[in-house]
């Protein structure tokens, strides 16, 4: 008992010495004031608690709010995968982000340059047979939005080592069809094939279909019936034992997303071992994802390593990019534009003091109005295909054709957004001109103006802003107009009532240039970015046209007619303030559309 008692008095006299101390320190200090009482720091906030430097690790700093939304807006995850999506694809691994962007600092500035990723990877797994075309899907992972992923297309460098005997076709999926919605029934895919160096049978063992990459990469969707009656085809070649080469196949459309672009492979092996085959892109109905994130990839697939680079950014924070630096140097300069030297219509290069021509296509029907990426190394142009003018993507070198639309309108004269990420476009619909935008890997078309009282066309998109400027008026009263992407603040550049078409602007945004009329002649003029000092360009011939202005604001190109009473035109140069005028071409054809090409091998 006694014990027990003097246990409790030394705890009531330690209790009495602790109020003593804080009473104290209280009368020290004086009573807290409510309205300066510090921020009460919950369980929540521990994670959020910082130290600044040279400050007792004791004191506790909140993370401001902002910081925190931009956590939510900022690209937190960069992930990669091989011909196929998420579900489907070869996950090849997280990139690296954060890394200096030479690209991104020149088209958005400095704010921007820390957007760049890679991922490297030495390759002893995958073997990627030379020539044979694969898709990158690229994931970017913002809290705000989640995940999302554009899909790059990528050819294996060589030659592609199939069987130039085995005929194969498809006819139930046209390349760029739009298709079945993912709630449709089953997708029919159907066509022919058969082994030409074998005459006494077909040739071919079987028909296998893949989605979104070749064999060995792309899911494997099954192998097709084969054996079915083709009167056709035996009548066609005149051989009966060609009768049982057709081929039928049906798939689950409810694996594909909404919305989405997908590649079918459709591969033929033949009985020998050999095989052939071939590609058909389609577009799933449904509404696509609409991407809150800006990409740009650069990737290198062999056998010996993996690269996938490039950078990637908030659409959010992007108001407007930044005007191209003029003293960069290039290591191509080069002038695209259309001829009929050849007989058809089709795009050439041909370097700036008219040596070097080059044609890039070969097309029976018309390919013309050629448009040059931001960093020179695609080209968008139209293509007459099965009677319909459809919009073409090809390397700088006429390398790599990739249809974008599959449309039964006329969809003409494309036009590169300053990032890359937009093509505008021209549609003749309902007995008019409109102007459309598709993003540049093929999706998302949509009409941007609603004019029935006359044409918009000829659209030309600013160097470093979304506004895009155009022609626009009844023949005869065309007039230059500009807009920002999504067909909104439509406003004309200038006053003057000069009748003037086919706008192009300078890489600074400061000098329009475009075709100004006088009477039933017409030459180049410029004018300022807001309409003010319109000039002609002295020593231009007459009737001179379709005016571009050089990446280092050096040069005009246009076309001219070479002879009075000629409907024949050649392609020009001359220097911005009227000298050195110079004909580059001089075919026995009919030369157009010249555009520049400046690029890097950066």
């Amino acid at each position: 008992m006694k014990i027990l008692t003097t246990i409790l008095i030394i705890i009531l006299i330690t209790a009495l010495v602790l109020l003593g101390f804080i009473a104290g320190q209280i009368f020290i200090t004086g009573s807290p004031d409510p309205e300066n009482e510090p921020d009460k720091i919950s369980e929540e906030d521990i994670d959020d608690i910082q130290t600044k430097p040279g400050e007792d690790p004791g004191t506790p700093i909140i993370e401001k709010d902002i910081e925190e939304d931009l956590d939510l807006e900022s690209i937190q995850s960069i992930e990669i995968y091989l011909d196929g999506n998420r579900d489907d694809g070869i996950f090849l691994g997280e990139a690296q982000y954060g890394l200096i962007s030479k690209d991104a600092y020149d088209i958005y500035g400095e704010d921007f340059s820390e957007t760049g990723f890679i991922l490297a990877l030495d390759n002893e797994e995958y073997d990627f047979v030379p020539g044979s075309e694969h898709y990158l899907y690229i994931y970017t992972y913002i809290p705000e939005y989640g995940w999302e992923y554009i899909r790059e297309r990528v050819v294996i460098e060589g030659e592609k080592d199939v069987s130039s005997t085995i005929e194969l076709h498809t006819d139930t999926i046209g390349d760029n069809s739009l298709i079945i919605g993912s709630d449709d029934p089953d997708v029919r895919v159907s066509g022919w094939s058969a082994d030409f160096k074998t005459a006494d049978s077909t040739g071919i063992d079987r028909i296998e279909i893949y989605l979104n990459g070749p064999a060995q990469f792309g899911r494997n969707l099954g192998t097709a019936e084969y054996g079915l009656e083709r009167q056709d085809v035996a009548d066609a070649f005149n051989n009966s034992s060609y009768l049982r080469s057709g081929y039928n196949f049906y798939f689950d459309p409810s694996i594909l997303e909404p919305g989405s672009i997908n590649t079918l492979y459709v591969y033929s092996f033949a009985k020998d071992g050999t095989y052939n085959y071939l590609t058909r892109d389609f577009l799933v109905k449904g509404e696509g994802q609409d991407l809150n994130t800006i990409l740009s990839v650069t990737a290198n697939l062999n056998n010996n390593e993996i690269a996938v680079s490039g950078w990637a950014i908030n659409k959010k924070w992007i108001e407007e990019g930044k005007p191209r630096d003029l003293n960069k140097e290039y290591d191509i300069k080069k002038i695209i534009f259309t001829s009929d030297m050849t007989g058809d219509e089709n795009i050439f290069s041909i370097n700036m003091d008219g040596s070097g021509l080059t044609q890039l296509t070969d097309h029976a029907g018309m390919d013309s109005y050629p448009a040059v990426s931001p960093d020179g190394n695609k080209i968008a142009y139209t293509s007459d295909i099965n009677g319909h003018w459809q919009l073409v993507i090809m390397d700088q070198d006429g390398n790599n054709k990739v249809q974008l639309t599959n449309t039964n309108v006329r969809s003409g004269f494309p036009s590169w957004s300053f990032d890359g990420r937009y093509i505008f476009y021209e549609v003749y619909k309902d007995g008019d001109w409109e102007i459309y935008r598709i993003n540049s890997d093929g999706s998302s078309i949509k009409r941007i103006t609603f004019n029935a009282e006359g044409d918009d066309w000829h659209p030309h998109c600013h160097p470093y802003k979304y506004e895009v400027l155009y022609e626009s008026g009844i023949p005869g009263h065309e007039d230059i107009y500009i807009m920002d992407f999504e067909g909104n603040n439509i406003k004309k550049i200038s006053d003057n009532p000069m009748r003037k078409r086919v706008p192009t602007i300078s890489v600074d945004g400061e000098i329009i240039l475009f075709a100004g009329y006088e009477g039933n002649n017409f030459y180049i003029y410029t004018m300022d970015k807001n309409g003010d000092n319109i000039s002609k360009v002295p020593g231009i011939p007459d009737n001179s046209g379709h005016p571009d202005i050089s990446p280092d604001n050096k040069y005009i190109t246009f076309q001219a007619l070479s002879n009075p009473g000629n409907d024949a035109s050649e392609i020009y140069i001359i220097n911005l303030d009227g000298t050195g005028l110079k004909k580059l071409t001089q075919t026995g054809g009919t030369n157009w559309d010249p555009v520049f090409m400046f690029s890097t091998s950066e």
